[in-house]
Formats: structure tokens, C-alpha cells, sequence
């Protein structure tokens, strides 16, 4: 009797080939995050870590861009600078406008990716490396409304770069709004919205507004150059949202992407946008280490060229204008 129980309960116990193939499957996902874990200096990681490092394949970027109706988030390859397009039923919002030597590749995107027209311009704060080709834009597309930093919060700037992308504005009579916490504008299928404006400050990264797209089922943070102090406000201020993307901020500085923050947002894609071999030494270390920490998939425009993430039927897709290794993927350069 005794014999017949044993046996009874060895096979309840046994696995089905379905769960050994599941059991297989997890023990490989915790022995390769715990390999690249270690290999990176991190430590031991999270599960959550460890199951949200498989990323997404990149595909080329398309020449003739991506449907109109697409919810997509661009970031454009401007060297070190800026240059955000956010997508959504055939509108457009373009955050920044790089350097005043992108201009050409700038409006190059644009008109190959179909923008005919801009819904919502952003400066997110007035150096030259975020406005340096503004104007250029402001010459080119036609722009229904402009947000500006909330230069009350610091000495008004008065660069050549600046004053021209603001005479622009007022020779065209384009609406213009200052940036303050829950404006939201409308876009195609879904809103940009101002969680927070910047901070009193004599450096004018720290104007960056907070922004969030989300549009469908796309969700993208932006925060300009904003420092530690932005990102204290923000989680001060309350009501941060998870979000599928996050555009690393100050081109991926240590001054900013700090570890509450990021934890706050917990993005799964985060975007580093900066130039090859730039000055700087962008992206630091640190902010890799903690978006390494998070599990996100860190893509780069000084290796990847432009970046795209973009909602289809089967969820989120990523494109690249090039392979990490240096290979065109082939739609930049036929849009350029």
C-alpha cells in the first residue's frame, strides 16, 4: 500500500512536456541576466530586470516613412542636439530642432517621413543644440501653435539663435503659449501634456518642460536637457506615468536620468540622443548603468541614427537608420 502511494505521488508530480519547456525557458532567462548583470558590474539584478531584457529587433527605417495614421515617436539623428517628432493620425509635433549645422538633414526627415505640416512646435528651453535649425523649420512647414519655456523663470536670452526663431514667430503671427503644468494639445489620436515647466534657474537646461505623448497605445516621456532639479519637481509634483519610451535626458548626462527618477517612470525603451565621439563623453556611464539596472533597451543615435518606435497591429516596432556596427539600414539616407 504503502508502494502504491509513492507511486501515485511521484506521478503527480511529474512535469508535462509543456512545463519542462517552461521551466527550461525560465532557468535560461535567469542565467543569462545574471551573466550580463555581473559581466556589467550590477550586481544581482531584479526578476522584473532580468525578464524585460529580451528588446526589440530593429528593422530599416522606411524611405516613404510610415503611415500617416501611425502613433509613432522619431528621434531624429541632429549629431549633439535634439529633434523629437511625435506622430498620430496624420499630425505632427516636432520637440526641438538640433544644431544650426542640421538643418539640411533635419528638413530632410521631415519632408521624407510626409510632413507637410507641424500641429505643435516645442522649444523645450533655448540653447542652441535644441533651436539651432528652428528657424529653418519655421521657414519651411507651415506651424499652427509653438510652446515656449517659461523664460520668467530665468534671464531672458538674448543669443542671435534665439532671436531670430522668436522674430520668426511674430513676423508669422503663429500662436505661441508658455509652457505650464497640465496644458494639453491635441494630436491625431492622442495629446501631448505639460506635467511640469521647468524650474526657477539661472541654467537654462532647467527650463525643460516634462512632457508626455501618449496616443494609443504609445506612451513616450520627454524632458528636454532637465537637471536633477527638474526631475525632483516633476516627482514632487506627482502623477508621473510608466511609459513604454523615455528620450534619455541631457543627451544621457549624469546631471539628469537619476535613479528615482527613472524607477518613477520605469520605461522599457530608452533613447539616447547624441552626437558620434561627441565632447561631452554622452552617454555617461552612470545613466547607462541604471538604464541597464531597469531593463530597458537602450538604443543610440550616434550608433543607431535616427530611432523610431512606433505602434503597429502586432504592438510596438522599432526602426533604425543604421546598424550599431556602422551599415545603413537604408531609409535615411534615400530620405535624405
Amino acid at each position: 500500500m504503502a508502494k502504491r502511494k509513492r507511486r501515485r505521488h511521484a506521478k503527480a508530480q511529474a512535469l508535462t512536456p509543456g512545463q519542462w519547456v517552461i521551466f527550461a525557458l525560465t532557468g535560461l532567462a535567469l542565467v543569462l541576466g545574471l551573466a550580463v548583470s555581473l559581466a556589467e558590474g550590477e550586481g544581482l539584478p531584479s526578476w522584473e530586470s532580468i525578464f524585460s531584457r529580451v528588446g526589440l529587433e530593429a528593422q530599416p527605417l522606411p524611405a516613404e516613412g510610415l503611415a500617416a495614421a501611425a502613433n509613432a515617436v522619431h528621434f531624429i539623428d541632429v549629431g549633439q542636439g535634439d529633434a523629437t517628432l511625435l506622430q498620430s493620425g496624420g499630425e505632427y509635433c516636432l520637440v526641438d530642432a538640433g544644431e544650426p549645422d542640421s538643418e539640411d538633414a533635419l528638413l530632410a526627415y521631415l519632408r521624407g517621413m510626409g510632413v507637410s505640416r507641424l500641429k505643435l512646435l516645442v522649444m523645450s528651453h533655448p540653447h542652441a543644440d535644441h533651436i539651432g535649425s528652428m528657424a529653418a523649420v519655421l521657414q519651411e512647414f507651415p506651424v499652427d501653435e509653438v510652446l515656449l519655456p517659461d523664460f520668467d523663470k530665468a534671464p531672458y536670452p538674448t543669443t542671435a539663435t534665439f532671436e531670430r526663431v522668436m522674430q520668426l514667430i511674430l513676423d508669422k503671427g503663429i500662436p505661441a503659449v508658455t509652457a505650464a503644468p497640465g496644458q494639453r494639445f491635441a494630436l491625431g489620436n492622442g495629446a501631448v501634456q505639460v506635467l511640469d515647466a521647468g524650474v526657477e534657474t539661472e541654467n537654462y537646461n532647467d527650463l525643460s518642460q516634462v512632457l508626455h505623448f501618449e496616443a494609443g497605445g504609445l506612451s513616450v516621456l520627454l524632458t528636454g536637457d532637465g537637471e536633477k532639479a527638474v526631475e525632483k519637481a516633476a516627482l514632487g509634483a506627482g502623477g508621473l506615468p510608466h511609459v513604454q519610451v523615455f528620450k534619455a535626458a541631457h543627451h544621457g548626462s549624469n546631471t539628469s536620468n537619476t535613479e528615482d527618477f527613472l524607477w518613477a517612470v520605469r520605461p522599457r525603451y530608452v533613447v539616447v540622443s547624441c552626437g558620434a565621439n561627441n565632447s561631452y563623453g554622452h552617454p555617461h556611464k552612470e545613466p547607462v548603468a541604471r538604464f541597464a539596472a531597469l531593463g530597458a533597451q537602450v538604443l543610440r543615435t550616434d550608433e543607431n541614427g535616427s530611432v523610431v518606435l512606433a505602434e503597429e497591429e502586432n504592438g510596438l516596432r522599432l526602426y533604425t537608420a543604421r546598424t550599431p556596427e556602422g551599415g545603413s539600414t537604408g531609409g535615411e539616407q534615400e530620405a535624405a
